[in-house]
């Protein structure tokens, strides 16, 4: 996009210069023959200079409408580019906003999590100690479980986030999305 917006300026100025005149100079030097010096009675040098100058002519207001619609063409691209940058920064914002809270969630997972876990020995050692019975356990555990899965699912977005992240702050990617894919069915098949 930005190569794009340079280019459009580029023929901004290529437009602009159509309204001027232009000025060409040649300029030849060389030598002369025996028979030319012998005339001439002076050095057997050569000069000769031309000049042309051409400007705009009667053209209908193609001049001007040319240059109008470079001007056009170059906005458009400006556009184009304000929006990409626009989109750029809101994908980073986004991505930051993200991470902040899944890691957040995270942290209040995982303290429940450990909290469970702890039920779940409490519960198991008051039945090793004849204090609950089995079903205490079971519904200890029926609780940590899906706490547990809740955490690692928290921990995949966390880590899906960082890597949105990345790619929006430009991390240097290679392969596209079907290469991604196609890479990764390749190794499951291995497996």
């Amino acid at each position: 996009v930005e190569q794009q917006l340079v280019r459009a300026n580029a023929h901004v100025g290529v437009a602009k210069a159509e309204f001027f005149p232009k000025l060409n100079l040649t300029g030849i030097l060389g030598t002369a023959s025996p028979e030319m010096s012998a005339i001439t009675s002076g050095g057997s040098l050569v000069w000769a200079v031309a000049a042309g100058l051409t400007g705009p002519i009667f053209q209908g207001g193609r001049i001007l409408q040319n240059y109008r619609a470079t001007l056009a063409e170059r906005d458009q691209a400006v556009l184009q580019y304000q929006q990409a940058v626009i989109t750029a920064l809101r994908e980073v914002a986004d991505g930051l906003t993200a991470v902040a809270k899944l890691r957040d969630a995270e942290a209040g997972q995982d303290r429940s999590v450990k909290a469970l876990q702890e039920a779940v020995a409490l519960a198991t050692d008051r039945y090793r100690f004849g204090l609950a019975s089995y079903y205490e356990v079971l519904e200890a555990q029926q609780q940590l479980f899906p706490a547990q899965q809740t955490l690692a699912q928290i921990r995949r977005d966390r880590l899906t986030a960082y890597v949105a992240l990345y790619k929006a702050l430009g991390g240097g990617w290679n392969l596209s999305d079907a290469q991604w894919t196609s890479e990764l069915a390749g190794k499951e098949a291995t497996q």
